[in-house]
């Protein structure tokens, strides 16, 4: 009709506004309606106002018995669940495209941002790649021999461009950039620094790769290629160990405790907000209804096991991640955490306890590692990103 303003008419900057409000996946659609649409939502500002209120949506988890990578979604009322859509689909890679397991022949080993860091042994050529399960792209890591222990480095708000750091021989870093695709050159250190490394998968915070190592934290960082140490929690009480670190939200989360205070199943989750260098409480967890709903996983010590009145000498739960509320406090977060046989979520909004996945091996000979919990650097959170690789 004359005089109407059709919606080709209107300005770039409110057709990207426009767009910025619909579900990552329907943005991803709109991008092959036409050209001036695909350009606009491939902006850096635009993926960055998308990327900033983006939220976990689920989980990968590692079958490293079949070489699987499970994807567990956060169920519907969880009170930091991302937008409701489709899991994320890995079926575009031809190795992990076998006929009743679409996630097969893929190992999950770095989750950051929206990208997934991969190893496909089935795949050819085999190898690591970088992935955007939302955009479908795959995009080979070249990996020289001797390199180790890959992790991904990706913070949409700073660049576009992600990173790959690894360790070489002699424990010496070496980090790959998406923008030049190569590796840098090798960064030395005094190896004493990893003596006592927990877990060689690291975490990316605040512009930096960390370890657990003994009764410290080493954090490398990117900008500038050097490392140094961050500390522990003041006051830990004698036997207190960290049992997991990760990332949410731009903050860095802790959890650990004692023997004891973890039979009691209590314990706090610390966090060290970016920018800043001490711990402050976050969350107090107290998982004591799990014992009572899942007996089995107070085991007895060995020598009263078949006695009638048991000392209970160990608790089969752990940790395994922690996604953190809105705003400053993080209110209403939830954690994620694994019993023999299913991984569990407790919703701090309202304490509930709820069932979000089951631990399943492909391996009948090997079943008996269902009775154990599984640890957190099984877990891989993923929030999905518009970012293309």
């Amino acid at each position: 009709m004359p005089g109407r303003t059709r919606f080709s008419d209107l300005h770039d900057d409110l057709v990207a506004a426009v767009l910025a409000r619909l579900p990552l996946r329907q943005v991803a659609r709109a991008r092959l309606v036409c050209r001036r649409w695909h350009a606009l939502t491939a902006y850096h500002s635009f993926l960055r106002s998308t990327a900033s209120r983006q939220t976990a949506a689920g989980f990968f988890v590692n079958d490293h018995l079949s070489v699987r990578a499970d994807y567990v979604p956060f169920p519907h009322g969880c009170s930091t669940a991302a937008e409701n859509g489709p899991a994320p689909d890995l079926s575009f890679i031809p190795s992990a495209a076998l006929p009743g397991h679409p996630q097969r022949g893929v190992h999950v080993s770095g989750s950051c941002n929206g990208l997934l860091l991969l190893w496909c042994p089935l795949h050819r050529p085999a190898g690591h790649y970088a992935c955007n399960p939302l955009t479908r792209e795959l995009a080979r890591i070249p990996v020289g021999e001797g390199l180790r222990s890959l992790n991904l480095a990706f913070d949409p708000s700073v660049s576009p461009h992600y990173k790959v750091v690894g360790f070489g021989h002699m424990s010496d870093i070496h980090v790959y950039s998406s923008e030049t695709r190569s590796w840098g050159a090798a960064v030395y250190h005094d190896r004493s620094l990893f003596s006592g490394l927990r877990s060689v998968r690291g975490v990316f915070w605040n512009g930096s790769m960390v370890w657990t190592v003994g009764h410290s934290l080493v954090q490398f960082v990117l900008e500038g290629g050097h490392l140094k140490t961050i500390p522990m929690p003041p006051k830990r009480k004698e036997g207190w160990f960290c049992t997991y670190i990760g990332e949410s939200a731009g903050h860095l989360q802790m959890i650990g405790y004692t023997k004891e205070e973890k039979l009691t199943a209590c314990f706090e989750i610390l966090e060290m907000q970016r920018g800043r260098s001490e711990w402050s409480h976050l969350y107090r967890v107290d998982l004591g209804r799990v014992k009572e709903l899942h007996p089995e996983i107070e085991w007895p010590t060995w020598d009263t096991r078949s006695e009638e009145h048991k000392v209970i000498g160990y608790l089969a739960l752990s940790p395994v991640c922690v996604i953190r509320g809105t705003g400053e406090a993080g209110k209403h977060g939830v954690l994620i955490f694994s019993i023999p046989g299913r991984i569990m979520l407790y919703d701090m909004k309202d304490q509930r306890i709820s069932v979000v996945g089951e631990v399943r091996s492909s391996a009948t000979e090997l079943r008996s590692l269902c009775h154990f919990e599984h640890p957190w650097y099984y877990f891989y959170a993923y929030s999905p990103s518009l970012f293309t690789l």
